[in-house]
């Protein structure tokens, strides 16, 4: 009873916390599970996607860039899926945020394991499909979570399943594609294949309009756009903002989030 307590306590604490929080929805914690605080640190600056690796090992689901660092523990229901079900259920599944935008993003990157890791990921997915955004014989419910995962071969599987828990992120050949944005609703890329420029000096014209184009022909398709490989530096988080990528892929969560106060004020 004790620790039951102790554990209520600190989710009020943390709930009242989150309260003076300001969602970031452009901000994605790249490669969260890296920081000390998984999802914790992310959710402090207000950002509203992270990212974790995931390796089928022993049964579960273990979360690291590389399986030879996996640590018993680290599992994906711990680090994440179990605290966004307490901080949902604390707003009545209606976000992660108090007052806050639906649909969080858990995007997962299957590492290891696939195809049978996705059998384990459902299973686990579907405990927690309260908070979730699921889509039940093509009718979609937006939950307070959306779970976008990285492809894996059985797409056409899940599909064609009368139930589904998670869209799919794309890469930009995704373009023009048979899958609408309520399947694919983001694509993701290497900032390194439209320019090679990494924020010293100024952005070559072509490579600018060739990034402007692509960022305007996913939008054309209702869908949103994330590059990595974009390093942490502000000045291209200032230009693919300016350009209008939606989402920036940052490692450094407090520099982005004054990063994004500045932009804001002025």
């Amino acid at each position: 009873m004790r620790q039951l307590t102790l554990s209520f306590f600190g989710l009020c604490l943390w709930g009242m916390a989150m309260a003076q929080v300001k969602p970031l929805p452009q901000g994605h914690a790249h490669n969260d599970y890296w920081h000390l605080r998984p999802l914790h640190q992310a959710l402090e600056q207000g950002f509203m996607s992270v990212e974790a690796d995931i390796h089928l090992l022993k049964g579960d689901l273990l979360v690291n860039h590389e399986t030879a660092f996996t640590r018993k523990g680290r599992t994906l229901e711990r680090l994440y899926l179990q605290p966004l079900y307490e901080l949902a259920k604390a707003n009545g599944f209606r976000s992660i945020f108090p007052d806050g935008p639906q649909e969080f993003v858990l995007y997962i990157d299957i590492k290891q394991g696939c195809p049978h890791i996705c059998d384990t990921l459902i299973s686990q997915l579907k405990k927690y499909e309260e908070m979730l955004t699921v889509w039940d014989k093509g009718q979609k419910r937006t939950g307070a979570v959306s779970i976008i995962i990285g492809a894996c071969g059985r797409e056409e599987e899940w599909l064609a399943s009368p139930r589904r828990w998670f869209y799919f992120e794309g890469n930009f050949n995704a373009l023009g594609g048979p899958y609408d944005s309520d399947i694919i609703p983001r694509l993701s890329g290497s900032l390194r294949g439209q320019t090679r420029w990494r924020g010293r000096g100024q952005m070559d014209g072509q490579e600018q309009s060739r990034l402007r184009n692509t960022i305007a022909a996913a939008h054309a398709e209702g869908r949103t756009v994330r590059f990595w490989a974009a390093t942490n530096r502000p000045k291209v988080w200032k230009i693919l903002l300016d350009e209008g990528a939606d989402i920036i892929n940052v490692d450094r969560l407090r520099r982005f989030k004054r990063f994004m106060a500045h932009r804001t004020a002025e």
